[in-house]
């Protein structure tokens, strides 16, 4: 992936959970819920603060570029700077879910050491082998301990998936979830969010 310049652009945010914890964590997805607390039952048992970021399909699109950023490059580089000054000197959880994913693999690789917990929800497998290469190469770079968490019968992120990512990063786990409604649907983060939590934020439960 090619290198842009530091962007200035800015996107909505929304925090929830307590205001003055110690612990931050970043949220990043898409969709018509990317700005709400997934469940704030169980957020507020927990002493950390939750930045979801709004984000388009077009602020995580990664297409080939030529000498320039893509999308998903130029947006990245921005959280990066955003969670830096957000974190306070303090290393940070982040989340990335489906085709967010990625881009929370490139801010982690952007922070390096600022992200000391990583957490991949229901993310498939990049679609090429070029793409897998360039995800892979910033998946070595990623020291943060990393929870995977798919579907079992995901269409999209199942089992296969969850092992590509593991093989790639230094410090990953793999847990498979199974979906009792409808079990070939994708994985919806706020079945999973206590164990997710529990691994971005741990030890702060009240």
């Amino acid at each position: 992936m090619t290198k842009g310049p530091a962007p200035s652009a800015s996107f909505e945010h929304r925090s929830f959970g307590a205001p003055g914890a110690e612990r931050t964590v970043i949220l990043l997805r898409t969709g018509v819920s990317t700005l709400s607390d997934p469940q704030a039952e169980i957020t507020v048992r927990r002493d950390a603060r939750i930045v979801a970021v709004g984000l388009t399909v077009d602020d995580i699109d990664d297409p080939a570029a030529y000498r320039g950023a893509t999308s998903a490059e130029v947006t990245a580089a921005t959280l990066a700077q955003f969670a830096g000054a957000e974190r306070h000197d303090r290393p940070v959880g982040l989340v990335g879910v489906g085709e967010a994913g990625e881009l929370a693999i490139m801010v982690a690789a952007h922070l390096g050491e600022g992200v000391d917990r990583l957490a991949l929800v229901a993310v498939p497998q990049p679609t090429s082998e070029l793409a897998g290469s360039e995800v892979a190469d910033l998946l070595a770079r990623i020291a943060a301990k990393t929870l995977i968490m798919n579907g079992q019968n995901d269409p999209e992120a199942a089992a296969a998936a969850a092992r590509w990512y593991k093989e790639r990063m230094p410090s990953a786990r793999i847990e498979m979830v199974p979906r009792t409604d409808d079990p070939t649907s994708r994985l919806i983060l706020a079945d999973v969010w206590e164990r997710v939590l529990s691994h971005v934020a741990p030890g702060t439960v009240r």
